[in-house]
């Protein structure tokens, strides 16, 4: 609280300092350039005593295959809920998904769907179920095999 106090007693100073000089300052070109001292003098006067605080002004380092991994699997995930919803409003529960998907140039690629059903569905009845719904050819196998 003491350092937005000093800042804002900083600020207050300056700009009062700033008018001061904006009023003596001539006419004409000579004028122009002496406003243009005193906008860099204001800003300085907003960003120095930032530096010298204990706030830190990092910013974080990020990597980009991180950020496309992680939009990937977002997409990953989004995909096989969609199918897990899919199955369950045709009456297909307790079903595992797996995906590979790939997103390049703002698109999906679907590689692979992998389903495992419990034994006691028709694997060729849900595969044709999911290409009618969704288009998808996936994969079926029972749980297990």
């Amino acid at each position: 609280m003491e350092f937005l106090k000093e800042w804002t007693y900083t600020i207050c100073v300056t700009l009062v300092i700033s008018v001061v000089f904006s009023i003596l300052t001539p006419k004409g070109n000579m004028g122009k350039f002496f406003k243009i001292i005193l906008a860099a003098f204001i800003f300085l006067s907003f960003i120095y005593p930032l530096k010298s605080s204990e706030i830190d002004l990092t910013f974080p380092e990020f990597n980009i295959s991180d950020i496309e991994n992680n939009q990937n699997n977002a997409y990953k995930s989004a995909v096989e809920t969609q199918v897990n919803q899919t199955l369950e409003e045709g009456g297909y529960s307790s079903c595992i998904i797996r995906s590979d998907i790939d997103y390049k140039n703002n698109e999906i690629y679907i590689n692979s769907i992998t389903v495992s059903v419990p034994g006691n569905y028709d694997k060729d009845e849900i595969k044709n179920y999911l290409f009618d719904r969704l288009g998808i050819l996936a994969e079926v196998y029972y749980v297990g095999e």
